[in-house]
């Protein structure tokens, strides 16, 4: 354990851990290095870390990531009302059941879409025997959420069954910053010279989710060395989280003894600027929703900046980076059962939206985030008897799941 109140240059452990920092930063870590520093890291350490990677001062990153104006009036109010419903439902004798669960939720637009679209804990809040309480806010960072700390209050107050977190998509797409993880076709492959993102793809299990090598491995050519920074950067974000959480981070103690944490880690999207104009009454929303929030400034445009035009290429190129978000996802979670079993579970929504499912390049229509949403509920009821051992695997396949049980 390093001491925090050690001055960096002259502290021998601080030394190392900067030194595995900057290592991370230029894509040259080893999977013992990377072992190594995650238990290490804290909030400082996260924000200098992203500081570099975007070339981004602490605050630019905190004005980025605050939502502001009529978005942000329409996530607090989305929330409010949710919130509203929790309060109504847990002062009804709600925890006398035992199969009655308290969820917190924290995470971004997959969690909280403010306007129109039903999202994941819109569905899950269907279930009547979960009371969801959100902090969830449309265009949040990892980051954001990790220094807000609001999460910790709340846990807190609500000593919850279920932390759910989805986070990290607006980190890599929002504000054009896509272009600044990726390159053109060169000879440096920078996925190449990763131990960790190619164990990341040794290690998953391929069976329900479609895997296509050939398109995995054009796309990750494309791939710059601040991605797979981000990547690890990502890993050790939701370790320092996770972590906190289920064991006291440093300290060893939790104060959530029974709590488990259920993250996500989306679908391929399809980079487009496409409006879908025509005339569908039953899906009115999608070209309102691409006219005016965002449609093809996330993916295409930041592609084409990098001189990336060919849209299967595009396509290609966000399949790898989705696929290795998910696998770290997955990684993180095995690292922490590893610690505390049965206390991390992935909701895996690959290939559960497919090519005519997108309201716009990084949202799903309703139905879909539907069916992830009861996946959601699925695993929260599957792992109350599962906790200790999980039979099932820590990781739940939307494709798989609605088939198998006919949700």
């Amino acid at each position: 354990m390093i001491d925090e109140t050690c001055e960096k240059k002259h502290c021998p452990e601080h030394k190392h851990k900067q030194a595995l920092i900057d290592k991370l930063l230029e894509n040259n870590i080893s999977i013992a290095e990377l072992a190594t520093l995650s238990p290490l890291v804290n909030e400082k350490d996260l924000a200098n870390i992203l500081q570099h990677i975007y070339d981004l001062n602490e605050k630019d990153i905190l004005s980025l990531a605050a939502l502001t104006g009529l978005m942000a009036m329409f996530d607090n109010n989305k929330n409010n009302r949710r919130n509203d419903r929790f309060t109504k439902k847990i002062t009804k004798d709600f925890r006398d059941d035992p199969r009655n669960k308290v969820v917190l939720a924290e995470g971004d637009s997959w969690f909280n879409y403010p306007v129109i679209l039903t999202d994941v804990i819109d569905a899950l809040s269907m279930d009547k025997s979960l009371a969801v309480y959100s902090l969830a806010k449309g265009g949040d960072w990892l980051l954001n959420m990790l220094t807000g700390r609001k999460y910790v209050e709340e846990l807190s107050v609500l000593h919850p069954d279920f932390f759910l977190i989805s986070g990290g998509g607006n980190d890599i797409v929002g504000a054009r910053r896509l272009a600044a993880i990726v390159q053109p076709l060169t000879a440096q492959n920078e996925y190449e010279k990763n131990p960790w993102a190619k164990k990341l793809k040794e290690n998953a299990d391929t069976r329900f989710i479609g895997f296509d090598d050939v398109k995995f491995r054009a796309g990750a050519a494309y791939l710059s060395k601040d991605f797979f920074a981000l990547l690890m950067f990502f890993h050790l974000q939701f370790f320092f989280l996770m972590n906190g959480i289920l064991n006291g981070g440093r300290s060893g103690e939790s104060k959530f003894p029974g709590i488990a944490i259920l993250t996500q880690g989306y679908d391929y999207p399809i980079p487009s600027t496409s409006k879908n104009f025509g005339w569908n009454p039953l899906k009115w929303y999608i070209p309102f929703v691409r006219l005016f929030l965002g449609h093809g400034t996330w993916l295409k445009i930041p592609l084409e900046i990098r001189g990336i035009y060919k849209s299967e290429i595009q396509r290609q190129v966000m399949y790898a980076m989705i696929f290795l978000f998910n696998e770290m996802m997955i990684e993180t979670g095995a690292a922490l059962n590893k610690i505390k079993p049965g206390s991390v579970f992935h909701i895996d929504s690959r290939g559960s939206i497919g090519d005519d499912g997108w309201t716009d390049e990084l949202h799903a229509q309703p139905p879909h985030f539907i069916n992830t949403g009861k996946v959601f509920s699925f695993c929260i009821h599957d792992a109350e008897h599962q906790h200790k051992n999980a039979s099932y695997g820590h990781v739940y396949v939307v494709t798989d799941i609605l088939k198998k049980f006919k949700l």
